[in-house]
């Protein structure tokens, strides 16, 4: 997953899965960068198991990991144990993450069991004092856009998921008009098979234009921002951010010299609408260069990993 990430010139990834220390010592060993969220529902991953990954994560003796408060979503976790991310969030003063309004059922099934929808049940615990977001926002009522905007909630967008799931299309348009902050994530490999930034920015603006029957809605520099400035905001990497002195030397290195990237017209334009992995000439992860020209410096073979791979995949299918 991090070598797909270096290839698409991803920087930094906001994962939520199992096994938190594991998944941020591999970050570490490779000197990728990562932000972790907890998947606790009811079968995984305990409230106190949650505290302990949130403080285990950000005692490590690296600034390339950290964790926020979260958790799976509301289908799939007991009120009692959402109560309990809320006074975690609280006590750590951390941002809230989840899953949410991925699908119309799930609001439905909500609203049939609380009387809310997900985004509202989330403000009425408490959820949001921090701020936080939501993984998907596909789903919203007139009341979740408010709630959004006044708590600071991101909502990040994954369409290549949300076409593959059947989902729908995320209200892209109004997040921009309403000032609700807006990131941009591919979801895994699980729901997407991809890891790539690339076609996410397309598809971003592409079913947005189709979702208000106008073309021009949601330009390329908007798509641009999301991904790369407000990604990091979401992930609370306010030094990963920009290109600025004193920031981290977190940095991508596209080739224009392509056909895909000619004219030179307006750059921004062809990095949206244009931009494939196949621009990405060099990915820099706090000043090192973990990829360039197609190899690798991650401390591990590429060739090892991949016959790893499939081995376990062999394994699975046995």
């Amino acid at each position: 997953g991090i070598m797909e990430y270096l290839t698409s010139g991803i920087t930094a990834n906001f994962d939520m899965y199992f096994y938190p220390t594991t998944n941020a010592k591999a970050s570490v060993d490779t000197g990728f960068r990562t932000v972790q969220t907890g998947s606790l529902n009811n079968f995984s991953m305990t409230p106190e198991q949650l505290e302990e990954s949130f403080n285990a994560v950000n005692a490590m003796d690296s600034d390339l990991v950290s964790f926020l408060i979260g958790f799976h979503a509301e289908y799939t976790t007991s009120m009692e144990r959402m109560e309990a991310v809320a006074a975690l969030a609280e006590k750590y003063k951390s941002p809230t993450w989840l899953h949410n309004s991925e699908t119309k059922t799930e609001v439905e099934d909500c609203i049939s069991r609380w009387g809310k929808t997900p985004t509202e049940v989330m403000d009425s615990l408490g959820m949001y004092q921090y701020g936080g977001g939501s993984y998907h926002a596909v789903w919203l009522s007139e009341d979740d856009f408010r709630i959004m905007r006044e708590k600071h909630v991101y909502a990040v967008t994954n369409p290549a998921s949300n076409l593959k799931l059947a989902s729908g299309i995320a209200p892209i348009k109004r997040f921009l008009e309403e000032g609700v902050h807006l990131a941009i994530g591919t979801d895994g490999p699980a729901s997407n098979n991809a890891l790539d930034m690339f076609r996410e920015m397309y598809l971003t603006t592409a079913l947005a234009k189709v979702r208000e029957s106008d073309a021009a809605v949601v330009p390329a520099d908007e798509v641009l921002y999301s991904a790369v400035t407000e990604g990091a905001r979401a992930m609370q990497l306010m030094d990963c951010d920009s290109l600025e002195p004193g920031k981290k030397a977190d940095i991508i290195m596209l080739d224009l010299h392509q056909p895909n990237m000619q004219p030179e017209n307006n750059i921004v334009k062809n990095i949206v609408y244009a931009g494939s992995k196949q621009n990405v000439l060099m990915t820099m992860i706090d000043g090192k260069i973990l990829y360039q020209n197609g190899q690798f410096d991650i401390g591990f073979e590429p060739e090892e990993i991949y016959a790893k791979a499939n081995e376990i995949i062999r394994r699975m299918h046995d």
